[in-house]
C-alpha cells in the first residue's frame, strides 16, 4: 500500500485512543474475543468506504488487502462482526467524545459556537408491513397459539407467511409484538390527546411489527416509513462533530436541548452561541438557550398561531405583526385602530408533557362587517377576525427581529454551508441511507460509526494543516 494510504493514518489513529470504554464491554469469558482495536479499525475503514452492514463486512473481510493488513490476519466471522456493532451501541458515544476531547487537548480547536441540525435515516423494517391495533392483536392471539401448540407432541400446524418458522423464532418475534402492543398503546394515548382536527382515527395508528422503537414519518425522499432522526452539533470552524445522538422520533422538536447539555458535558463548557433552523426556535427551546446563556440563531417558524395554513396562502393577508400589542392594556390594537377583545387561554401540547399557554383575541364583528380591510383581515366578518398569542410572545417577537439583522442572515447562512455538507457526506459517500440492525441502540451504532469516521477525517485535516503550517511558518 503506498505509504499515504487511508488504511495507514486509520490505523495509528486508533491506536492513539483510549478504548478501554469498549473493552469493558467484554465479559472475559467464553472463547478468546478478537482484539477490539482491530475490530474497530477494520469496521471504520469499511465506514469510510461505504459498508455500513456487518454482512458486507464479513463478505470484504477476505478479498480487501487493506482490511487484512489493518486486522494484522485475522478474518471474523459474520456472527463476530454483528457482536462487535452492538457493543458499540452501549460506549460508541463515549468513544467518540473522548476523540472530540483529544482534538481540544491537542490545541486542534476551541468550541465556542455550534451549529445543529438533524435528518432522517430509514429503519430496518418494511413500510408496508405496518399492523393497527385490531391487525396487532389478531396476530398476537394467533402467535400464542402457535406457542402453545410448540410445546406439544403433536403435529406441527400449518404457520402464516408472516409468523417465524421455528419455535425459538416465534418466542422471539412474540417479544417483539409485546413491544409493538406497548408502543402502539403510547401512540394511541399521544393520538387522543391531539386537537380533533388534527386527531388520526384509531385504525390509521400504526406500528411496525419488526422494530416497534421506529417511529413513522416521512423521509427526506417524501416516503412514510418506519424511521430514526440523528441529531449532529458541529464546530464551525473546525467542522469536527461535537455530539451526536439519534432519537425515536420522526421530527427535530425537543432536540435542541439534550443536545447543547451533551455538548457542554464533552467540552467542559455551554457554548456561547448556537446556529439551526426553523425547527429549533421553538418558544420552548428559545427558554432553555436563555437560561444556559446561549445565543440561538435559528429563523422562526411560522405556526398555526400566526395564520392558517389556507390564509397563509393568501399573499395580502394580513397577519398578526400587522396587529399593534399594548403591553398595559394586554390586548391588541387592529390596523384600523378598534382594541380586540380578550376571548380566553387555552393550553398547546408541545414536546412530551410540556405545554405553553395560548391567548385568544378578537375583534368584535360590528367593526370587522365594515371595514374596508376585511377581505385581507378576516375570514368570516361575521365572527370577527381572532388573534392568538402565546404567553412569552415577546421573546419569539424579539428573536424574529434580530433575525432579520445581518449578524442572523449570516448565521443562517453559515448554517447551511456547514451541516448539510455533513449529512451530504453520510448519505452519498457513507452510504448512510437505510439502516442495518433494527432497536434504537442498533441505529445509534451503525449512525455513530459513520460520525467516527467523519471526525477521524476531520481531525486528521486539522492535524495535516497544523503541520503545514508550522513547516512553512506563519
Amino acid at each position: 500500500m503506498p505509504i499515504d494510504h487511508r488504511a495507514r493514518w486509520l490505523d495509528s489513529f486508533v491506536d492513539d485512543l483510549d478504548l478501554t470504554l469498549l473493552e469493558e464491554t467484554y465479559r472475559g469469558v467464553g472463547s478468546e474475543a478478537y482484539r477490539p482495536n482491530l475490530m474497530l479499525k477494520m469496521v471504520l475503514y469499511h465506514v469510510l468506504e461505504g459498508r455500513l452492514s456487518p454482512a458486507a463486512w464479513c463478505k470484504a473481510a477476505s478479498e480487501s488487502i487493506p482490511i487484512l493488513w489493518l486486522g494484522r490476519g485475522i478474518r471474523p466471522s459474520r456472527t463476530a462482526l454483528y457482536n462487535f456493532r452492538d457493543r458499540l451501541g452501549d460506549k460508541i458515544q463515549e468513544i467518540h467524545a473522548l476523540m472530540v476531547q483529544q482534538a481540544i487537548a491537542e490545541g486542534l480547536m476551541d468550541p465556542q459556537e455550534g451549529v445543529q441540525d438533524g435528518t432522517t435515516v430509514r429503519a430496518c423494517a418494511s413500510r408496508h408491513r405496518l399492523l393497527n391495533h385490531k391487525a396487532l392483536a389478531r396476530r398476537q392471539e394467533e402467535l400464542q397459539a402457535a406457542i402453545a401448540h410448540d410445546g406439544t407432541a403433536q403435529s406441527p400446524v400449518t404457520i402464516p407467511q408472516w409468523m417465524a418458522q421455528t419455535p425459538r423464532g416465534r418466542q422471539q418475534q412474540a417479544q417483539r409484538y409485546a413491544k409493538a402492543q406497548e408502543t402502539l398503546e403510547f401512540r394511541l394515548r399521544e393520538n387522543a390527546r391531539r386537537p380533533k382536527d388534527k386527531r388520526l382515527d384509531e385504525n390509521k395508528v400504526t406500528v411496525s411489527p419488526s422494530d416497534p422503537e421506529a417511529p413513522l414519518g416521512r423521509d427526506k425522499e417524501k416516503v412514510y416509513c418506519p424511521l430514526y432522526t440523528p441529531q449532529v452539533l458541529v464546530e464551525p470552524d473546525s467542522r469536527v462533530p461535537l455530539v451526536f445522538e439519534v432519537f425515536a422520533q420522526a421530527t427535530d422538536a425537543g432536540t435542541l436541548t439534550p443536545m447543547l447539555d451533551a455538548a457542554a458535558r464533552v467540552i467542559g463548557h455551554p457554548l456561547k452561541a448556537v446556529a439551526a433552523d426553523a425547527a429549533y426556535a421553538t418558544l420552548l427551546d428559545l427558554r432553555d438557550c436563555r437560561e444556559r446563556g446561549i445565543e440561538l440563531f435559528a429563523p422562526v417558524q411560522e405556526n398555526d398561531f400566526t395564520a392558517t395554513k389556507r390564509a397563509r396562502q393568501a399573499r395580502d393577508r394580513i397577519e398578526r405583526d400587522a396587529f399593534t400589542w399594548l403591553p398595559d392594556e394586554q390586548t391588541y390594537v387592529c390596523p384600523q385602530g378598534h382594541r380586540l377583545d380578550y376571548r380566553g387561554k387555552e393550553a398547546k401540547w408541545r414536546r412530551g408533557d410540556q405545554k405553553v399557554i395560548e391567548y385568544r383575541y378578537r375583534c368584535s364583528p360590528e367593526h370587522c362587517g365594515n371595514c374596508p380591510l376585511r377581505t385581507r383581515c378576516v375570514r368570516n366578518p361575521n365572527r370577527g377576525r381572532i388573534v392568538k398569542r402565546l404567553e412569552g410572545q415577546e421573546l419569539l417577537d424579539a428573536h424574529r427581529a434580530k433575525m432579520k439583522t445581518a449578524e442572523g442572515e449570516a448565521h443562517r447562512r453559515r448554517r447551511g454551508q456547514i451541516i448539510e455538507r455533513h449529512f451530504g457526506d453520510a448519505k452519498e459517500h457513507r452510504n448512510l441511507r437505510r439502516l442495518h440492525g433494527r432497536g434504537l441502540r442498533r441505529a445509534r451504532a451503525e449512525i455513530g460509526l459513520v460520525v467516527v469516521a467523519q471526525t477521524a477525517l476531520a481531525i486528521k485535516k486539522l492535524r495535516e494543516a497544523r503541520a503545514t503550517t508550522q513547516h512553512n511558518g506563519p
